[in-house]
């Protein structure tokens, strides 16, 4: 029997009365119902404390190319309580089309909906986001470096944010053993025993701010991710006979800059591989460190 999307099937009650070890109910995730905007700001808590604030972030883009442009952006914006992880407040919601330069993909209409003719006119309003961004906030998203290097190209004043990757920045299994760091946002839901429907990003945004004030300990998670640090560790010139012993070590191939690349997250780690990678490459010069925090600092050493 077919079954209507997201509509419960009523009709299975008597089964699961019958069965309920082979049935269970998920409730849709709380905070989509603000998703057209007209509940903000919205005060849970009047507090003297100060309180550290967020913008969870979302969008669609053209593609993943350096020409492509982002089509639909959500930022929500909120203050948590930084000792207590409390949500005191959801101040604002911007939610906005932009007409691309070229004709958006088919695909991509199919995907979102979203057509040349419906976003024709349309632009992002800078002082508006700007605006957003003024106390230094957080800001959290599903799509991590991506998203950041749409933002910061079509914003390019709006750098020197912290950044954080919600999904895979945050140690989920830390804080519940329900979930693990990686998985999408829909299944860490639904293990926790919610549903989102996840075709519009206003709501992703949304529930992603839930997940933080749902989790007791998530917040302080995300606040310790905001000050990691990490390396890249390039290797430039690395011999052409040495290549499957790159990959087999967890080294990838970067198309712009030519040459190898690994994520390590330790001094030690940075050590090690620099004393590998000088047997490897024509040059020992040829071996350069690429230091990373949340706010994107890329200085070389």
């Amino acid at each position: 029997m077919a079954y209507e999307y997201n509509r419960f099937p009523l009709e299975l009650i008597p089964e699961i009365v019958a069965h309920p070890e082979d049935y269970r109910v998920l409730s849709c995730v709380p905070y989509t119902e603000y998703a057209d905007g007209s509940h903000f700001p919205l005060v849970f808590r009047e507090t003297p404390e100060p309180a550290q604030s967020f913008v969870f972030l979302e969008m669609i883009t053209t593609g993943t190319r350096r020409h492509d442009s982002i089509l639909e952006l959500v930022l929500v914006k909120c203050s948590f309580l930084p000792d207590s992880g409390e949500i005191v407040s959801i101040d604002r919601m911007v939610h906005r089309y932009e007409a691309p330069r070229y004709q958006i993909p088919s695909y991509v209409s199919k995907a979102t909906g979203i057509t040349n003719e419906s976003v024709s006119g349309q632009s992002f309003d800078y002082r508006e986001i700007e605006s957003l961004m003024r106390d230094d906030p957080i800001i959290v998203s599903t799509r991590g470096l991506r998203a950041r290097e749409f933002f910061e190209r079509r914003f390019s004043s709006l750098r020197g944010f912290r950044w954080v990757n919600s999904v895979y920045d945050v140690r989920w299994e830390n804080i519940d053993d329900r979930l693990s760091t990686g998985s999408p946002l829909q299944i860490s839901c639904e293990r926790l025993g919610f549903f989102f429907r996840n075709n519009r990003i206003v709501e992703t945004a949304l529930v992603n701010l839930w997940l933080f004030s749902y989790l007791k300990g998530s917040v302080q998670e995300l606040i310790r991710a905001s000050s990691r640090v990490e390396y890249l560790v390039w290797a430039y010139t690395a011999r052409f006979e040495v290549k499957e012993e790159l990959k087999f070590s967890g080294y990838q191939w970067n198309r712009e800059r030519k040459c190898w690349y690994k994520h390590v997250y330790t001094d030690e780690e940075v050590r090690a591989e620099t004393e590998y990678l000088r047997e490897k490459c024509s040059t020992p010069d040829a071996v350069k460190v690429e230091v990373l925090d949340s706010r994107k600092g890329d200085g070389q050493k």
